[in-house]
């Protein structure tokens, strides 16, 4: 019993009081107890790793931005390396950022980029300026934008031919001899490629 009288002592009074407000609370002299240390301490540190995990988010998204403007910026560069006057249309439209006013090593731009492209081809004169340009020239991507047209011309070709060669067949039965010699023929742009 004096071991409790004394613990009680040190620890406090303990006794309930009334605050103004109405609320029951218990007194101790400016301490808190165990639980509320322990409370307020893991709830400190939840909030902490929290704010710490949203500052790390934050950081790595920054970080992904910015090295995702960095290789957009490289691409344009690759780009423009590849094909100066994509570039320079570029430039004169205001899609890439141009601070000096002069030429940025040695390139050129603007109107002087496409004369010197255009004297690099040697043209003069409409057609040669035409294939200079390589307008419908250079390897062909689509050949099947072609093939319809293309082979409707190789079918009405072939039409007399085969009704010469095999002579009663039936009109569907001439269109699948024909069609099979069209996969082979080398008018198909298919097989041009």
């Amino acid at each position: 019993a004096a071991l409790l009288a004394e613990e009680e002592a040190n620890a406090g009074s303990g006794k309930v009081v009334k605050s103004k407000f109405g609320a029951a609370s218990t007194k101790k002299k400016g301490k808190k107890n165990d639980l509320a240390l322990l409370e307020d301490a893991l709830v400190g540190d939840a909030e902490k790793k929290t704010k710490e995990k949203k500052k790390l988010e934050k950081i790595k998204r920054d970080k992904e931005a910015k090295e995702a403007t960095e290789r957009q910026l490289k691409e344009k560069e690759e780009q423009a390396k590849r094909d100066p006057l994509l570039a320079n249309t570029e430039a004169m439209i205001g899609l890439i950022d141009d601070d000096n006013d002069g030429p940025t090593d040695g390139q050129i731009s603007g109107r002087q980029a496409n004369k010197a492209s255009m004297e690099d081809m040697q043209g003069t004169g409409l057609d040669s300026a035409l294939n200079a340009m390589s307008v419908s020239g250079g390897d062909d991507r689509h050949p099947e934008k072609r093939m319809k047209a293309a082979y409707k011309a190789y079918e009405e070709k072939m039409m007399p031919e085969m009704k010469q060669t095999y002579p009663g067949l039936k009109r569907q039965q001439y269109l699948d001899k024909i069609f099979a010699s069209w996969k082979k023929s080398p008018e198909n742009p298919m097989n041009q490629v």
